[in-house]
C-alpha cells in the first residue's frame, strides 16, 4: 500500500529517519563527492543526487530499521506513481531513470545517511518538497550545458572560483558575452540555499555563492549560479 503523502513528509521531516535507517543496497558513493553532509551532486551530464545526513544525541529506539527503510522506498514509490512511472524505489541499470530512486542507506554510529537519485532536476526540487526535506531551502533548479540555459541566467555579477571579478556579468538573457566566456562550461542554477557538489572542477560562480573546495559550493538565499568543467 502506498504511504500518504503527509506520511512521508512526516518521516523525511523527523531527525530520527536518517539516524536509524540503516541496510539499503550499500552502493558506492559518486565519484567526487563522497555524500558525507546535506548536499546536493550534479554530473557533467546534467543527472543529480542528493544526500540527506543526521547524527542523533542518542540511539533511536522509536522505529525499527526495516520499518524506517520501508517508509523511504514507500516514499520514492509515491512519488515515482504520482509522476506516472513504475511505483519502484530503486533504479535498475540500462533502464531509463526512474523520477526518483533510493541509492543507498547507512548508519555509522548514531549518524544516518539516505542518498537519492532523480530522474531530472526537477524531480529533485518536487520531490524534495513533497517529502519535507529541511536540509537545503532550493526551491528550483536547472543543469546542463551553460549555453544551453543561457536564457535562465539571473541578472548577477560573476566571480572566479578565487572570488576575484571575473570580467563580465549576467544579464538575466541569452547575453552573447557571457555565452562566450562560459563556452565549454557546465552550468548549476539554483534559488535557495544549499550546498552543491560537481562532478568536476568550478570555474566562476555568481556573487552571494561561497566556493568550499574545488568541486563545491555554498548557494544563497535567492538566485546562484556555478559554473565547472
Amino acid at each position: 500500500m502506498v504511504m500518504k503523502k503527509r506520511q512521508a513528509a512526516a518521516v523525511f521531516a523527523a531527525a530520527g529517519l536518517a539516524a536509524a535507517l540503516a541496510g539499503c543496497g550499500q552502493k558506492a558513493a559518486a565519484e567526487g563527492w563522497k555524500a558525507n553532509e546535506n548536499s546536493i551532486y550534479v554530473t557533467k551530464d546534467g543527472q543529480v543526487e542528493s544526500a540527506m545526513i543526521y547524527t542523533a544525541e542518542k540511539a533511536n529506539d522509536l522505529y525499527t530499521r526495516e520499518g524506517l527503510e520501508a517508509f523511504a522506498r514507500d516514499a520514492v514509490s509515491a512519488y515515482n506513481e504520482e509522476q506516472g512511472a513504475e511505483a519502484a524505489s530503486e533504479n535498475t541499470e540500462g533502464e531509463e531513470r526512474l523520477p526518483a530512486a533510493l541509492k543507498s542507506c547507512s548508519l555509522e554510529g548514531q549518524t544516518g545517511t539516505l542518498v537519492f537519485e532523480y530522474g531530472s532536476p526537477e524531480d529533485f526540487v518536487e520531490f524534495s518538497m513533497e517529502n519535507g526535506d529541511n536540509t537545503h531551502s532550493i526551491t528550483g533548479l536547472k543543469a546542463g550545458a551553460a549555453g544551453e540555459l543561457s536564457d535562465s541566467f539571473p541578472d548577477i555579477s560573476v566571480l572566479t572560483a578565487a572570488g576575484k571579478d571575473a570580467g563580465f556579468a549576467l544579464t538575466g538573457s541569452a547575453d552573447q558575452e557571457a555565452v562566450s566566456r562560459l563556452k565549454g562550461c557546465q552550468a548549476v542554477i539554483t534559488e535557495g540555499a544549499g550546498t552543491v557538489y560537481v562532478e568536476g572542477e568550478i570555474v566562476y560562480v555568481t556573487s552571494g555563492v561561497t566556493v568550499k573546495a574545488a568541486n563545491a559550493a555554498v548557494m544563497p538565499e535567492g538566485a546562484g549560479c556555478i559554473f565547472f568543467q
